[in-house]
């Protein structure tokens, strides 16, 4: 190794650990990294929550004024074990048929005779709604739910749904269909979605079970690499603007040349940024695998597990690793150039305003396309995905949902890879005109006598 290539190797080095240190002791980091931990584990362990508070709501009472309707079904019991919950007043107990053992109770259901007094109740609290029953001129069971909640409420939604199902039941028990036979007529039909291109990738979601989970670890994947890309990659632009503010660049400028001292900073903030995803992650991957157990402690045994989400591959997260880290890469070597240009932090965000409008189309463009409003195999979708700019969140979108293989996701890390160097380049030639720079505003003009060096 020849002496100059030593030497900045070492003033790199050195500029990355002051770097990694300076900001890692600051109170704002240990601040972020704590709430960012708290966050990540209770995210992890929302399912348990939610079915923890849900747990909490078993007074949550519904009463069902039958009237003169003359149901042919036991209104009261069916809608407890629609609800999943057991009947009170009804003549049922918890072991009433259909009902989930140990499921989470989310509603009361009692009879009632007294419509005025059942609507009484809803007012002052004691009940969240009134379920009442009459017949229409067809003969049809007809429902009216007296609920101080908005159509868009789950406990209206819920009843809703509910309700179509103990008309149905009425109908056929009315014709005489058996109960035997009613459950056969509604069973779910065998369906099963296939490619029709035989050479087709076969890991694609063929489910709708599958889709969902596929889509819900790409997007969360996606949500991950663009909030890393977005907060580091500032983090570095506002290093470099601090520093220049403070006069402190000048000093530095002095023992390390402009490219040493550039890349001393992405190094140094991108092992911090690392540093801080590791331990983020760790509390909420043993969150994810410990669902069941701290379920079971929780809620006692034979509550049922709390299923992982489907998708979750090590290939998906190995790619994700790399497409962190490439992609923070470009993007703070650029973030750190285009910083140079301004004197004063205020000015920080504007400068990089660009680079962050074409993050976040990146981002757009793969959430659209996971979620199925724009086709993952369009060719606007296969092109940007080979763009190093886009390629970190499309690539990884398209490998989530099975529409990218190996070679792809190849291709896209050599061409970042090769463009990273590029980028450093451009942003090498910034950070020299730049960091002398003062009291001049950011324009395309500026941009471009830093370019050349003027």
């Amino acid at each position: 190794m020849s002496p100059t290539l030593r030497n900045t190797l070492r003033n790199i080095m050195a500029v990355a650990r002051r770097e990694f240190v300076f900001r890692g002791r600051t109170r704002t980091f240990r601040i972020t990294t704590g709430l960012l931990v708290f966050v990540g584990f209770a995210l992890a362990l929302s399912p348990v929550i939610i079915r923890f508070f849900d747990r909490g709501s078993t007074g949550d009472r519904i009463e069902v004024v039958v009237g003169t309707s003359a149901p042919n079904v036991d209104v009261p019991l069916t809608l407890s074990v629609l609800l999943n919950a057991p009947a009170a007043g009804s003549g049922a107990g918890t072991g009433s048929p259909g009902a989930i053992p140990g499921a989470s109770l989310d509603y009361r259901i009692e009879s009632s005779n007294d419509l005025a007094k059942s609507r009484a109740n809803v007012l002052d609290g004691s009940s969240i709604a009134v379920l009442a029953l009459d017949r229409t001129s067809t003969g049809d069971l007809g429902f009216i739910l007296y609920s101080k909640d908005g159509p868009l409420a789950r406990s209206s939604l819920v009843m809703q749904q509910a309700v179509s199902a103990i008309a149905i039941q009425d109908r056929l028990t009315k014709l005489g269909v058996p109960l035997v036979d009613q459950a056969t007529i509604f069973a779910p039909a065998v369906f099963e979605l296939r490619q029709a291109d035989p050479n087709a990738a076969t890991d694609k979601p063929n489910t709708a079970e599958e889709f969902v989970g596929t889509f819900a670890v790409g997007f969360a994947l996606s949500i991950l690499l663009f909030m890393a890309i977005i907060l580091y990659g500032q983090w570095v632009a506002f290093s470099v603007a601090e520093e220049k503010n403070s006069r402190v660049m000048e000093v530095v400028l002095a023992a390390a040349t402009p490219f040493q001292l550039l890349s001393g900073k992405v190094i140094g903030v991108g092992g911090l940024a690392l540093v801080q995803y590791v331990i983020v992650l760790i509390p909420s991957v043993l969150g994810i695998l410990l669902q069941g157990q701290i379920a079971s402690i929780v809620f006692g045994a034979g509550s049922g597990s709390v299923d992982l989400p489907g998708g979750v591959s090590i290939g998906l997260l190995g790619v994700f690793g790399v497409m962190f880290v490439l992609g923070f890469a470009l993007y703070s070597v650029l973030y750190a150039g285009a910083a140079s240009l301004v004197s004063r932090q205020e000015d920080v965000n504007q400068i990089v305003a660009p680079l962050t409008l074409i993050s976040v189309g990146g981002y757009l463009v793969a959430t659209y396309s996971s979620t199925g409003l724009i086709p993952i195999d369009s060719p606007l979708v296969v092109i940007m995905s080979f763009i190093p700019f886009f390629s970190p969140y499309l690539m990884l979108a398209r490998l989530g949902q099975g529409a990218a293989t190996p070679l792809d996701v190849g291709i896209a890390v050599v061409l970042l890879i090769v463009f990273i160097p590029m980028a450093l380049w451009v942003a090498a030639r910034l950070y020299r005109s730049g960091v002398l720079m003062y009291g001049q505003r950011p324009t395309p003009r500026t941009l471009f006598r830093a370019l050349k060096g003027q």
